[in-house]
């Protein structure tokens, strides 16, 4: 089984990770420059990249966006500096008010590099924008964003078993692990 240095400033993320995979995982917060752009995919690839440079082993790197149809999918990769203040995730839910739609997504894109591979796994998942934040369990967006087939909770109102499932949707851990059990035999 490869030594995987999961790369993230979020506890949290690191723990859920660690958990969904099934497997133990290294963490490690290291500064990584960001790239300023909406593409997801290519933000992650330059953050994976940055991160094998600085540890010479193998890393693994997530990057997330929350995705507005009517703002043309922002704030995407910027979302942190969105729901950061105390009444971000109010005001974003203003925001989407006043818009023709609240029709969203959350992005979420995994990147895996060693010496020899570097692979990306994209997942999404679709719903919508609460009129206000709500529920308990969760970060970030998890209080405004409604998942489609939930029945209009947000993803903190969820169980703990659904939120794991939207987590494993959107987190492409899946597809991740079907790599890794492959590439390591």
């Amino acid at each position: 089984m490869t030594d995987i240095t999961f790369v993230t400033g979020n506890q949290h993320k690191a723990d859920m990770m660690a958990k969904l995979m099934g497997r133990p995982l290294r963490h490690e917060k290291i500064n990584l420059d960001e790239l300023q752009t909406t593409d997801i995919p290519s933000l992650t690839l330059h953050k994976v990249e940055q991160a094998y440079e600085i540890l010479q082993r193998p890393v693994l790197v997530d990057d997330f966006g929350f995705c507005i149809e009517a703002l043309n999918d922002l704030p995407g990769p910027f979302t942190k500096f969105f729901v950061q203040p105390d009444d971000g995730l109010k005001k974003l839910c203003r925001i989407v008010g006043a818009l023709e739609s609240r029709s969203a997504k959350i992005v979420s894109v995994l990147a895996y590099k060693d010496s020899q591979v570097t692979k990306l796994f994209t997942g999404s998942l679709t719903g919508t924008v609460a009129r206000q934040p709500r529920g308990t369990l969760g970060i970030a967006t998890d209080y405004i964003f409604e998942p489609t087939g939930y029945g209009g909770r947000t993803r903190a109102e969820l169980s703990s078993k659904e939120f794991d499932e939207v987590y494993a949707t959107v987190r492409p851990i899946t597809q991740l692990l079907t790599f890794l059990n492959e590439y390591e035999k």
